[in-house]
């Protein structure tokens, strides 16, 4: 796990924001856990019966709510997916934002 966290360009910084995720018709919610420049991580809370609608590389669409009360709406890359356990409902996603929107950088900025 070190490794990877080694290669990553922007620094990670913890966060706990309610959000949903969209794909394919779907809303699930879900729970921002850490957020960077380029990225987020994201567990999903809600059921899901199954998880071949996130593949890595497959586009979604993340929208939470900043504590300003300001709503932002992410396109964003899955890079990878974890189901925690076999027993569980949630599923972690490793997010690549794609052309984030400058409401977004100007809050993420405010952590370094």
């Amino acid at each position: 796990m070190e490794k990877f966290l080694e290669k990553r360009q922007h620094r990670r910084f913890v966060i706990s924001l309610h959000a949903k995720v969209l794909i394919g018709g779907k809303t699930y919610e879900g729970v921002i856990g850490n957020v960077s420049e380029e990225g987020v991580s994201s567990t999903i809370t809600t059921f899901i019966k199954t998880d071949k609608d996130f593949h890595p590389q497959k586009v979604i669409a993340l929208n939470f709510q900043l504590p300003s009360g300001v709503t932002i709406n992410l396109s964003c890359e899955v890079r990878w997916f974890l189901k925690p356990s076999e027993n569980s409902d949630n599923l972690m996603l490793g997010l690549k934002i794609i052309d984030p929107p400058a409401e977004y950088t100007e809050w993420q900025q405010k952590f370094k």
